[in-house]
């Protein structure tokens, strides 16, 4: 939920308890049957009761819309410390985020056609504890595709052989496609 739900909802909660506390106060006689009357009659007649109705009305539709919304990432945080990738007998072994961080990205700019590289680790649900989403800068002339590819295999060796994790799922997304510096073969004179 963002930061508007959060704040729509608490004043929108506000609100309910206000009313809830008068409902009380009336169906207990704190507030005497004149009094409320009175009061009901001034509030239906004023145009700024039609606003407030509708403006309940509209953040309760943003709250609805809250609660069917669907995000991309379910099961998936982004993670920051240490992720658990053994527990046994010997005890339990932990690498930091930023260990595999320093993996990924080591492996995906040793691919050609790759010109820098930047990864992201998210915890996930399920036989991998970890999924990595990796955004590159793409040298021109390459195809994006194949890359994705060799990214993909390579980045996943390098964590078999560092992590001894298998088939990590890694999303490649290009950011920016830049001029590659071609290097030619070298002529005999």
């Amino acid at each position: 939920m963002g930061i508007l739900r959060r704040l729509i909802l608490l004043f929108y909660v506000l609100a309910v308890l206000v009313a809830l506390v008068i409902c009380a106060g009336v169906c207990l006689d704190f507030i005497p049957v004149a009094v409320w009357q009175k009061e009901l009659n001034n509030i239906v007649g004023r145009q700024e009761t039609l606003a407030g109705l509708a403006v309940m009305a509209l953040a309760s539709l943003i709250l609805l819309t809250g609660i069917f919304s669907r995000r991309s990432d379910k099961g998936m945080s982004l993670i920051s410390g240490d992720v658990h990738l053994e527990i046994g007998k010997p005890g339990e072994v932990k690498v930091t985020v930023p260990a595999i961080v320093g993996v990924v990205e080591r492996a995906a700019v040793t691919v050609i056609g790759v010109r820098a590289a930047e990864a992201s680790v998210y915890r996930q649900d399920g036989e991998v504890p970890i999924k990595v989403r990796l955004a590159i800068i793409l040298s021109q002339g390459f195809s994006a595709p194949r890359v994705s590819e060799n990214i993909t295999a390579t980045v996943n060796d390098a964590l078999q052989t560092a992590l001894e994790l298998e088939n990590v799922p890694i999303e490649v997304k290009v950011n920016e496609i830049t001029h590659a510096i071609i290097e030619r073969d070298k002529r005999v004179v």
